[in-house]
C-alpha cells in the first residue's frame, strides 16, 4: 500500500514585543488553536513562540529540511501570527521578530525577515512540496501603532505578494488594512481558519475562500488570497467513494504506446518525454523516448569555446621594454611584469586546478533597475557606481574539480559537498555556504600568493552587465537556450519563450559568454558575494566595495539559479542567504585584485 505524502507544519506565534513595538494578545492562542486543528488532520506540527531573528531562521531552516527530506508530494503549512509591516522605501513585506526594539530606524528592517526570503526558500529548497503560507499580520508602512491590531502602523502600504508555483499565500487582511488582534482565546482569522481546514472533501483553495467570506461577514476584515499553479489538495482528506474500490489501473499495452509515440516523437518538450517514459516505461517506445530526451538535453546546452588570450606585448609600466607573452603560458602565478601587462578580456590561470580568470576594465555603471523594467523589485534602487581599477573575475563559477583540488590539497575544511547525483567535474560546485567560499578563497590566495576574494555585490552586477543596461546582457527577453533556469514557467514579462526546465545544473562552460567573456552570469547557480545583507541598494557606497555592516549573518547572492523563474535572473535582482546555509542551487565565483 502506497505511503501517504508527508504533511508538515511550522507555526510561529510572536506576541511579547518590547514596548516601543507593542505587545499583542492572541498570537500564542492562534498557534495553539491551529496546532490542534492541523494535528487532527494528520500534520506533524512544530510550534515556536516569541522568537527573535536567529531562532526564527533556525526554525525555518529546520522546517525546510524536513520538507525536503519528505520527498515528492509533501504538503507544508507555514503560519505566522504577530507584527508585520512593509518597508516604505522598498515596498518589501517583513515579519517582525520579538527582539526588535525600535520602530523608528532602519534597525527595524535589519532585524526583521523579508517575506519573499521565506517564499523563495520554500520554493527553491523544498520545491518537492506544495506550500501554504499564511500570515496573520498587517503589511503596511511602519509609522504608528494602533491598539488592538496586528499592526505597528496606520498608513496604507500593501504591495501584492509575488507568489511561486505550487504555493498558496493567504493574508488575514486586505491591501492597506489592519488585521485584528481582538478576540477571546484567539483572533478572528485564526478561529475561522481552524474551523474550515478540518472539513473533509473541501479543496484547499475553496477552504481559504470560505475563510475570506466568513471573516468579512463577521468583522468586516477582508482577507487576501493568492495562489499560482497549485494542484488540488484536500487538507482534511477525501471521504471514500462507494465506487472507488471498483476502479483499477491497467498497464498500458504496446499498441497504446505505439499510438502515443506517433504523436509524441517530434516533441521538443522534455516534460512531455519524461511523462511518456513514466507511463510507457516497459515498452520499446520508452527507449526511443529516452534517446530523444538525451538528444534534446545535449542540443539545448550549447558549449562555446573560451576566448583566446591576447598575444605577446611590451610592458611599459616600470619594467622598461620587457616583452611578456600571455599565450599558452603555464598555469603558475603571474609575475609582476605579466600582471602589469594585463588588459581587459585577457584570460589567465595560476595553478593547474585554479579558476580561469578574465580581466575586466575599470568603469562606471548604474547599479539597480529603472522603474520601467518589468518584474522590478523596490530594493533595486538605482545607484551610480564607479569601479576605479581593473580587476579579474572567474570566467566561470568555481567547479567541483576546483573545489575538490582544494580539499585534496588540505584546504576547504576537508568538506566535499554533495553533487546531488548530477556529476562533478566541470559542473559548478553546489551545497557550499558563504563560510565555505571564504575557506576556498583563503586556500587559493595562500597557494598563489595573490589576493583572491569574493566579488562585491556591485562588482557582480557590473561584470554581469558588461557594459549593457538591459535586464539580461543579451537584451530584454530570455529563453532556455540562453541560460539554465526554470524555463517551464510562463515567459518573463519583458519577453521570452516558455521552454524547458532542466531541473539541475549544467557544465559551467555552457551557453555563450557575455561581452567580457564570462559564462553563466544569468542562471545555473546563485553566487555568493562578499556583502552583508542590506535591505536596498540605497546606501551602497558607489565605489564597488562590499558593504560590511548591517545583517552580516546573511549575505547577498546574485545571478539566479537552475530552479528559479526568469525574473530572478535579471542583472539587478538581489537575493540573500544565511552565511552558514548550504543549498543545491548555490555556488560562487571568485575575484582577484590585480593592481595595488
Amino acid at each position: 500500500m502506497a505511503q501517504e505524502p508527508a504533511r508538515l507544519a511550522l507555526l510561529i506565534g510572536n506576541q511579547s514585543y518590547k514596548s516601543d513595538v507593542g505587545p499583542l494578545t492572541n498570537p500564542q492562542n492562534d498557534v495553539a488553536l491551529l496546532e490542534r486543528a492541523l494535528t487532527g488532520i494528520g500534520f506533524k506540527v512544530t510550534t515556536v513562540k516569541d522568537v527573535g531573528i536567529g531562532s526564527l531562521y533556525q526554525a525555518l531552516n529546520a522546517y525546510v529540511r524536513r520538507l525536503q527530506a519528505a520527498g515528492p508530494g509533501a504538503v507544508g503549512f507555514f503560519y505566522y501570527s504577530g507584527h508585520g509591516a512593509a518597508n516604505e522605501d522598498t515596498g518589501a513585506d517583513y515579519l517582525i521578530p520579538v527582539d526588535v526594539s525600535s520602530v523608528d530606524s532602519g534597525e527595524l528592517w535589519d532585524g526583521s525577515i523579508r517575506l519573499s526570503d521565506i517564499t523563495s526558500k520554500l520554493k527553491t529548497e523544498a520545491g518537492n512540496a506544495t506550500h501554504f503560507v499564511v500570515v496573520d499580520a498587517c503589511r503596511n508602512k511602519l509609522k504608528l501603532r494602533k491598539p488592538g491590531t496586528r499592526a505597528v502602523i496606520q498608513a496604507k502600504g500593501f504591495r501584492p505578494v509575488q507568489g511561486e508555483n505550487g504555493m498558496l499565500i493567504a493574508f488575514a487582511t486586505a491591501e492597506g488594512e489592519l488585521s485584528s488582534d481582538e478576540g477571546n482565546g484567539a483572533g478572528p482569522y485564526s478561529r475561522v481558519l481552524a474551523e474550515e481546514i478540518v472539513k473533509p472533501n473541501v479543496e484547499a483553495v475553496a477552504a481559504f475562500r470560505h475563510v475570506q467570506v466568513r471573516v468579512r461577514q463577521a468583522i468586516g476584515q477582508e482577507p487576501w488570497l493568492g495562489f499560482n499553479a497549485l494542484g488540488e489538495v484536500f487538507l482534511a482528506g477525501l471521504s471514500p467513494s462507494p465506487t472507488s474500490s471498483m476502479t483499477s489501473s491497467a498497464t498500458p499495452s504496446a499498441s497504446e504506446a505505439a499510438q502515443a509515440w506517433a504523436v509524441t516523437q517530434n516533441t521538443t518538450s522534455q516534460a512531455v518525454l519524461e511523462e511518456f517514459i513514466r507511463r510507457y516505461g516497459d515498452t520499446y517506445y520508452a527507449a526511443l523516448a529516452r534517446a530523444r530526451l538525451d538528444e534534446l538535453k545535449k542540443s539545448q546546452v550549447a558549449v562555446v569555446a573560451p576566448p583566446v588570450t591576447t598575444a605577446t606585448r611590451t610592458v611599459p609600466c616600470g619594467y622598461g621594454t620587457v616583452t611578456v607573452s600571455l599565450v599558452a603560458r603555464p598555469p603558475v602565478p603571474l609575475s609582476a611584469a605579466e600582471g602589469c601587462a594585463l588588459e581587459p578580456k585577457d584570460v589567465f590561470k595560476e595553478c593547474d586546478k585554479c579558476p580561469e580568470m578574465v580581466v575586466v576594465p575599470a568603469g562606471s555603471f548604474t547599479m539597480g533597475s529603472p522603474r520601467s523594467e518589468p518584474e522590478r523589485f523596490d530594493d533595486e534602487a538605482e545607484v551610480r557606481v564607479t569601479i576605479s581599477k581593473p580587476f579579474a573575475v572567474g570566467q566561470y563559477a568555481v567547479t567541483f574539480d576546483q573545489w575538490d583540488a582544494c580539499v585534496d590539497d588540505g584546504g576547504c575544511g576537508g568538506y566535499r559537498p554533495s553533487d546531488q547525483g548530477w556529476g562533478r567535474g566541470r559542473r559548478p560546485v553546489i551545497n557550499v555556504s558563504w563560510d565555505d567560499a571564504q575557506k576556498y578563497v583563503s586556500w587559493i590566495s595562500g597557494k598563489t600568493g595573490k589576493t583572491y576574494r569574493l566579488l562585491s555585490e556591485a562588482e557582480r552586477e557590473y561584470v554581469t552587465r558588461a557594459g549593457t543596461t538591459t535586464p539580461f546582457w543579451w537584451g530584454s527577453s530570455i529563453t532556455p537556450k540562453q541560460a539554465n533556469y526554470d524555463g517551464g514557467v510562463d515567459p518573463y514579462k519583458g519577453g521570452g519563450t516558455k521552454g524547458e526546465d532542466r531541473k539541475q545544473t549544467v557544465p559551467v562552460d555552457s551557453f555563450a559568454p557575455n561581452p567580457w567573456g564570462l559564462y553563466n552570469v544569468h542562471g545555473n547557480v546563485w553566487e555568493w558575494t562578499q556583502d552583508c545583507w542590506n535591505a536596498s541598494n540605497s546606501g551602497n557606497p558607489g565605489d564597488g566595495t562590499a558593504r560590511t555592516t548591517s545583517q552580516c549573518f546573511r549575505r547577498v547572492m546574485r545571478g539566479g539559479s537552475w530552479y528559479v523563474i526568469p525574473r530572478s535572473l535579471r542583472a539587478a535582482y538581489r537575493n540573500v542567504g544565511a552565511s552558514v546555509e548550504r543549498g543545491k542551487g548555490g555556488g560562487f565565483r571568485v575575484g582577484r585584485t590585480i593592481t595595488p
